[in-house]
């Protein structure tokens, strides 16, 4: 076993939670992209999310077992995006990779799509990124196209030797893993996020792994499920009354992100029914500004993706609007 300060990796770093719990937060310049975790159930060892790179998901395979000193029995994949589950090839054929049924499909149905389209688009677009930074003039966009870089370097690094490792064991509803140190609860949840997400909750640390169902500091992205359905869910969480929240993207939080969580969608929500109230159509959606206490917040290329797929999911929903006032 080592010291959590003994090891370093590019790709995130190492923050202790509890003793045998860590979270390995993605660094801005690496390539993990998402957040993970690292779960000591006294004789076994659980990973929380594989990253998007195998390169990052070796060094997370190295701090686990080295941090636990016991092999990894299971990596969970928290829901199908790839910056969460690319990197299950880089964990050895005994270990096994978990996920809601639902979330198996998606990756099974979805990930080769995804990864032909980014076959397709992904030099290119590394490319147009790297000349636009070479260009950029405000702090602002130098920053965000530093993070897209980030990205589509490490999606270009990895797609020639990628393959899709598929969840080979799967559960509907929740799971506990029981170990001598603690007990950890899988719990499911339909369509917040994305069509399946999976929280990861430790009761006896008062911890929860959040996934996408949380962002911290970043714009969240909604666009894949149902923001209702979010709010829905961070209302379950906080029933269970833990003391740090592990986000999907950014620092470790506490509950009062949640409610960041709320407010962030609750804001857009208003914005969008203004904006039909007043007679906007979908293309409208890019004039209405990011509201000032939003502005600094990183991926920002999700706020008018967002406010989109909201104003589409009022009229769906009828909304109680008439677009003519």
């Amino acid at each position: 076993m080592i010291n959590i300060n003994s090891f370093s990796s590019q790709h995130f770093r190492l923050e202790q939670l509890a003793e045998g719990v860590y979270a390995a937060i993605n660094s801005d310049t690496g390539w993990a992209i998402c957040n993970a975790g690292i779960i000591d159930l006294g004789d076994r060892t659980l990973v929380y999310d594989a990253f998007m790179t195998p390169t990052a998901a070796s060094d997370l395979r190295e701090a686990a077992e080295s941090l636990t000193g016991r092999p990894i029995r299971a990596v969970i994949n928290s829901h199908y995006h790839n910056d969460h589950i690319w990197g299950n090839q880089a964990f050895l054929d005994d270990v096994d990779i978990i996920s809601s049924t639902k979330t198996r499909e998606l990756i099974a149905t979805e990930g080769p799509k995804e990864v032909q389209g980014f076959r397709d688009v992904a030099q290119e677009r590394l490319e147009t990124l790297e000349a636009e930074f070479a260009t950029a003039q405000d702090e602002t966009t130098v920053n965000l196209l530093r993070i897209y870089i980030t990205y589509y370097q490490g999606i270009n690094a990895t797609l020639p030797t990628l393959q899709i490792r598929l969840p080979n064991l799967t559960f509907s509803g929740n799971i506990t893993f029981n170990g001598p140190k603690r007990s950890a609860k899988l719990i499911s949840y339909a369509g917040g996020h994305c069509g399946s997400d999976a929280i990861l909750y430790l009761p006896d640390d008062g911890i929860v792994f959040m996934e996408d169902l949380l962002f911290i500091g970043f714009h969240p992205y909604l666009a894949d499920g149902d923001p209702g359905k979010i709010q829905h869910i961070l209302a379950q969480v906080r029933k269970l009354k833990a003391k740090i929240y592990v986000p999907g993207h950014g620092p470790v939080g506490q509950i009062a992100h949640l409610e960041w969580m709320d407010e962030y969608i609750n804001t857009l929500n208003t914005l969008v029914r203004e904006a039909i109230k007043s007679g906007a159509t979908e293309a409208e959606m890019d004039n209405i500004a990011v509201p000032g206490k939003y502005q600094h917040l990183p991926y920002a290329t999700f706020y008018p993706v967002n406010l989109k797929f909201i104003y589409r999911q009022q009229l769906t929903l009828g909304a109680g609007i008439d677009k003519k006032g």
